[in-house]
This record gives C-alpha cells, sequence and structure tokens, in this order.
C-alpha cells in the first residue's frame, strides 16, 4: 500500500516538473521569437498552431466540438490573448527569471479577484501571505541599478492580473465543460483575437480590405521555415503543458506540487544564462525568498481550507453519479 502510495506521488510529480520544463521552454521559444517577429504575429501562430495540433483529438467525438458557454469561452479566448500580448512585450525587453518570479504572484491576484468576484472570504493568513507576497514584488520592482528593466517587470505584474482573472474564469466553468472543449475554443478565441489585432494594424493609412487580408496572408506566408517550426512547437508544447499539469493532478493535490515550483525559477535562470547569456540579478534573488515561500504557505492553505470543507459537506453531496 505504501509502495503504491509513494509511486502515485513520484508519479505526479514527474508530471509537474515536465509541465515547469515545458513553460519554461515555452518562454525561452517566445523571447526567441520576439527577436524576428512581432508579439502579435507569435500569439497567432502559437494558438493557431495549438488549435490545429488539438482538432484531431476533437473529432473522436461530435460533442467536444458543442459547448454551452460560447460568450464564457470567447472571454477566456479575449483574457488570454491580453494577457499574453503584454507578456510577450515584457519577455522581449527582460529576463526569464524575472518573468517567472513576477508569475509567481498570480495565485495572489486571483485571490484578491475571488474575494470580489466569487464573493469569496479571504482570511486573515490568506491576507498575510498575499501582503507578503505584494512585498517580494516592491523588491523586485524597487531596483538600485539604472539597467534594471523595471517597465518590463510592471509588465509582467499586469498580465499576472489578467491571467488571474483567467483562473477566476475557470474556476467557474471547470465543472460546467468538458476539458478538451474547453481547450480547444479557448485557444481558437485566442487565436481569432490575435490574427483580428495584427489586421487591425495592417488596416492603418490604408484602405480596401481584400488588400488588407493578402497582405496578412502574405506576411505570414514570408516568416523564415526556422521561425514557423518553432511556432509549430510552441503550439504542440501550450497542449502538452496543460496535458502534463492535468495528469500531475489527477495523482497529486495542488498543494503537493508547491515546494517543487521554485524548480521553474531555476529552470528560467539557466534557460536565460544557457540560452541569452544573462544572468539573475540579485533584486531577483530576494524577491525570489520572499515571494516562493509566501506561495508555498498560500497553496498549501488553500489544500487544507478545500479538505475542512469537504469534511463539512453532507455525505450525499459526495457521492458519485
Amino acid at each position: 500500500m505504501f509502495d503504491q502510495v509513494r509511486k502515485r506521488y513520484l508519479t505526479g510529480i514527474a508530471w509537474f516538473i515536465a509541465s515547469l520544463v515545458i513553460c519554461e521552454t515555452n518562454d525561452a521559444i517566445t523571447k526567441f521569437l520576439g527577436k524576428g517577429l512581432s508579439p502579435l504575429h507569435v500569439i497567432f501562430g502559437r494558438f493557431f498552431f495549438s488549435t490545429l495540433t488539438l482538432f484531431p483529438f476533437m473529432l473522436g467525438r461530435a460533442e467536444n466540438f458543442r459547448s454551452r458557454y460560447w460568450g464564457a469561452n470567447c472571454l477566456r479566448g479575449l483574457i488570454l490573448f491580453v494577457g499574453m500580448f503584454i507578456w510577450c512585450y515584457g519577455l522581449d525587453a527582460s529576463q526569464l527569471s524575472i518573468a517567472c518570479l513576477i508569475n509567481f504572484t498570480t495565485p495572489m491576484f486571483t485571490l484578491i479577484l475571488a474575494a470580489f468576484i466569487l464573493k469569496e472570504k479571504i482570511g486573515r493568513p490568506r491576507i498575510i501571505a498575499t501582503i507578503i507576497g505584494f512585498l517580494g514584488v516592491a523588491v523586485v520592482l524597487n531596483p538600485r541599478t539604472a539597467s534594471f528593466p523595471i517597465a518590463a517587470a510592471a509588465l509582467f505584474l499586469i498580465s499576472a492580473v489578467f491571467f488571474a482573472a483567467l483562473d477566476v474564469l475557470n474556476k467557474i466553468l471547470v465543472t460546467r465543460e468538458n476539458t478538451l472543449t474547453s481547450l480547444f475554443y479557448t485557444g481558437f478565441f485566442t487565436m481569432l483575437f490575435s490574427a483580428a489585432a495584427v489586421v487591425i494594424v495592417h488596416c492603418k493609412g490604408r484602405e480596401g480590405a481584400p488588400l488588407i487580408f493578402w497582405e496578412f496572408i502574405s506576411g505570414l506566408l514570408s516568416v523564415e521555415l526556422a521561425h514557423i517550426l518553432l511556432l509549430i512547437l510552441l503550439g504542440i508544447g501550450a497542449n502538452l503543458l496543460m496535458f502534463c499539469i492535468l495528469k500531475s493532478f489527477s495523482h497529486v493535490d495542488i498543494s503537493a506540487t508547491a515546494p517543487f515550483r521554485y524548480i521553474e525559477l531555476i529552470l528560467a535562470s539557466a534557460f536565460e544564462y544557457l540560452f541569452f547569456g544573462e544572468k539573475i540579478s540579485i533584486n531577483a534573488v530576494w524577491g525570489a525568498i520572499i515571494i516562493v515561500p509566501s506561495v508555498i504557505y498560500l497553496a498549501r492553505y488553500e489544500a487544507k481550507a478545500r479538505l475542512r470543507h469537504r469534511q463539512k459537506e453532507p455525505i450525499s453531496s459526495l457521492r458519485c453519479c
């Protein structure tokens, strides 16, 4: 029995670490593509190939294409597009480690938004953990060196707010729609919004819809083969990332993965040093020392709160259908 529990735990953690590796690989690819493509083209390519690679799996069941929440899926696509757009702009001018570190604040913003939107009670431990986390962000955003990309770091903070809003929306819909359907349409609408944004940029000071459309298509066709291959990897990586996370959470509780999340910061620092010749700043180190423990504490507290809530529920509500 103990061996089975241990095997299940190790399997879940292995899937989670795999998701961290994929996540940072995607960020490194995005940063590299940002040197040759605009953020709009990167986002469009990512979600175009993400949607395209999911399509064969959607064909297995006709129900996968049916959704009762078109408006919610469209809103998710819009929020994800805006968040990714801001993220890509910041990533182009900053370091992977700083982006990773500030992204750790997303659960804290999620907590705040959930209190206002879902009317959830925050409680003193959550408030303290959130305040400490934001103090860590203040350390990162208040550098002593003039070369620190504070504008880019601020963009990461804004994108974290959008990702938190996405988490709240996902929390509302997580039990109401098929995961595959949700993934497909979120990526599909994100692709549409990014395509529309590219067309709008082309429309500036020009006339004639057919000409603009042709310029958009020809612009995509003129992308270098190496960039197209990286965009395909980015799209596949986006789907693999969610697959690994879902596999991980099917084996272990979310709180069990919290102590391993700091590995993402190590991976980001290693990737930025190996591929971009950048070193992590001292401000980011001090920020990590403050932020990471608060995020781990918050994740563990949330898990205990969920467990207490389940224990208080009537037995009838715990039965399977």
